[in-house]
């Protein structure tokens, strides 16, 4: 079945690195608020962004073709995206009956893969129980087992506070950023508050 990196300990233990992209998003994230953020807010915020952008990798991916279960019937010619394969997609070139009494009247269709010399043959109009029948596209997306940001950040806690720090302390934008009693904001805003208080002192 389809692993997803954000659902795995190995991800945010061993990959997970606070990336350009994330620094800028954290930046905007705290630009839009126009507040402070605590660090586990800012984390709670840029793990959700990795969900959403692993949605988005995949329904990119399953546009490509009809998602292969099964279960279901394909034609030659058409388009399959094999989820299980980490999207590999492959056209369809030939079905013909399956052969095997165990699991009654089935279809094997071949399946040329991009980049690939040699065809696959799968499963299809296969009615015997397979793990893969629940495979389809919208469950892909909207399954009720997939962890949360919140429930991610409370099992890599430490993991994902240190990239984060390291970041926001000594990366390439650090400068950006500011701490102030656990709170983290923006440099400018910090710069804006200041004034306030001159101009108020002035008055």
């Amino acid at each position: 079945m389809l692993q997803r990196p954000t659902q795995t300990a190995a991800f945010w233990r061993d990959q997970f690195e606070v990336s350009a992209d994330d620094t800028e998003f954290l930046y905007q994230l705290l630009l839009d608020s126009q507040k402070a953020m605590r660090l586990r807010e800012l984390a709670a915020a840029l793990i959700g962004e990795y969900l959403r952008r692993e949605n988005t990798r995949i329904e990119q991916e399953l546009a490509k073709g009809a998602v292969y279960v099964p279960k279901n019937r394909y034609t030659v010619g058409q388009k399959v995206v094999f989820p299980a394969l980490e999207f590999a997609v492959g056209e369809v070139t030939e079905v013909r009956p399956g052969q095997n009494p165990e699991h009654g009247d089935f279809e094997v269709i071949t399946v040329q893969f991009d980049g690939k010399q040699k065809p696959r043959e799968f499963a299809a109009a296969l009615q015997s129980a397979h793990r893969l029948n629940q495979a389809n596209g919208d469950r892909l997306l909207h399954d009720d087992a997939l962890l949360s940001a919140d429930e991610i950040y409370k099992l890599y806690q430490a993991e994902i506070n240190e990239s984060l720090l390291y970041a926001l302390e000594e990366g390439a934008r650090a400068a950006d950023f500011v701490s102030v009693d656990g709170n983290w904001l923006l440099a400018d805003m910090l710069a804006e508050v200041h004034v306030g208080h001159l101009n108020i002192a002035e008055a």
